[in-house]
């Protein structure tokens, strides 16, 4: 095994937990479910829609379909890695807000078995919790209070691939997906008017950490050796991810700790209930359908539309309103001239695509919608298959009817797919 492809696959698992602790969204949103779905694949997949479920490359690795793995080739090992930065907008009635962050994206390898097996690895983000909200109410006999809700963490998947060629035309592949992370919520209550009572306030952190799985099929038909069309579908199963629930209510008086002699402390926070239970959380099927047509290394146009119902979903027992979510995703990847020497410009993989998704989450009786284009280009290192990959998304998410909040946001995303050579004997040293 060459040494890059070695220090490729140390780095992965070096960064198996790298995504914590990550701040990728100030969405007041992310207070529902399981935060904000982060838009998924790689930088190939996003700058096209966040479109796969079709898509086969031999030069780049599609983890949104396990069955595309078969597409790689027999001698190569890929290593994939992205970054992202983003920049959103937040919109109410009267005022608005602007936020951003950078983060890390996504690790990924793929590489042979035999001819007829292929396999991958890697870890992405799949959602982002990360609130800080003040709603302040008048209340009879009270007067002004604010209500606070803070909220952060999300959820991280590590993801072990495997495909198989059935037939000539046939694959199946299948992830063993690891989902891992905590959500963190809490709730405070002020009273404006007196600073002398009591703040009641409670905290819950839920630990995630469970196996789910995720089946792919593709199948793949060339003709006139030129043109190409790919069909595909994916299917993930309901799973009950396993979550350990850290509770703590509390009262906090205004004022700080005062120490009465060597044996006595006033304490300015009285706890009036801490408990860990278990339970967990039930992540609903999810079922996607694609398409991919195109002449073959010069033009590819893609689409997905995916179906996950979330109504009955429970996170430790409760609802939140959830709904059945759908999204459709449109991508189109066009390369002039593949094979051109003297011109770089006619190599350059040019993306665009589009999405609209219904998302899980019902507030006030509006499902809260995210739609965007997208746009990026792939970038071929000159005498290698290494890519450099620059993706950028603009969308927006919400609606200002019923009270309720717009974002519109800009996402940058880029990274590199570095190609390397397995088992290749040298005939000299």
């Amino acid at each position: 095994m060459p040494n890059r492809s070695l220090l490729a696959i140390i780095t992965l698992f070096c960064c198996f937990f790298s995504l914590r602790g990550q701040i990728n969204t100030y969405s007041p949103y992310s207070r529902f479910g399981l935060g904000e779905i982060q838009k998924a694949g790689n930088i190939r997949n996003i700058s096209m829609g966040s479109s796969g479920i079709a898509l086969r490359s031999n030069n780049q690795i599609n983890y949104l379909n396990p069955a595309s793995y078969t597409a790689t080739d027999t001698l190569s090992f890929l290593f994939d890695f992205g970054m992202n930065g983003f920049y959103n907008t937040y919109i109410a009635d009267e005022s608005s807000a602007t936020l951003g962050n950078f983060n890390i994206h996504h690790f990924a390898i793929a590489f042979p078995i035999t001819k007829w097996w292929k396999a991958s690895a890697g870890v992405s983000p799949y959602s982002s919790v990360g609130y800080n909200i003040k709603d302040p109410v008048n209340m009879v006999g009270i007067g002004a209070v604010d209500f606070l809700f803070d909220g952060n963490g999300g959820l991280n998947k590590f993801y072990l691939g495997n495909a198989v060629h059935l037939f000539n035309h046939l694959s199946i592949g299948l992830n063993m997906n690891y989902m891992f992370g905590y959500i963190y919520y809490a709730k405070q209550l002020e009273i404006i008017s007196d600073n002398t009572i009591a703040i009641p306030r409670t905290e819950n952190r839920l630990v995630i950490g469970d196996m789910m799985y995720q089946i792919g099929i593709q199948y793949n038909h060339v003709f006139s050796n030129k043109y190409f069309i790919t069909v595909g579908s994916t299917f993930e199963n309901e799973s009950k991810l396993k979550t350990t629930s850290h509770f703590l209510s509390e009262l906090y008086f205004p004022g700080r700790s005062a120490t009465v002699n060597d044996t006595i402390i006033l304490s300015s926070t009285y706890e009036i209930l801490k408990e860990t239970s278990k339970g967990s959380i039930i992540y609903p099927n999810n079922l996607g359908f694609g398409i991919s047509m195109g002449i073959q290394n010069i033009l590819t146009a893609t689409a997905d539309y995916y179906m996950q119902d979330w109504s009955k979903s429970l996170i430790m027992g409760k609802s939140d309103s959830l709904v059945n979510s759908s999204s459709v995703h449109l991508g189109i990847e066009y390369t002039p001239s593949p094979n051109s020497i003297r011109s770089y410009l006619g190599r350059i993989n040019y993306r665009f695509g589009g999405y609209f998704t219904n998302s899980y989450i019902s507030i006030r009786s509006e499902q809260i919608t995210d739609n965007g284009m997208t746009f990026g280009l792939g970038l071929p290192l000159r005498n290698t298959k290494t890519t450099f990959n620059i993706g950028f998304i603009l969308g927006q998410r919400g609606t200002l009817k019923n009270d309720l909040l717009k974002e519109k946001y800009g996402i940058m995303h880029f990274g590199v797919t570095l190609h390397d050579i397995w088992f290749l004997k040298r005939k000299y040293d």
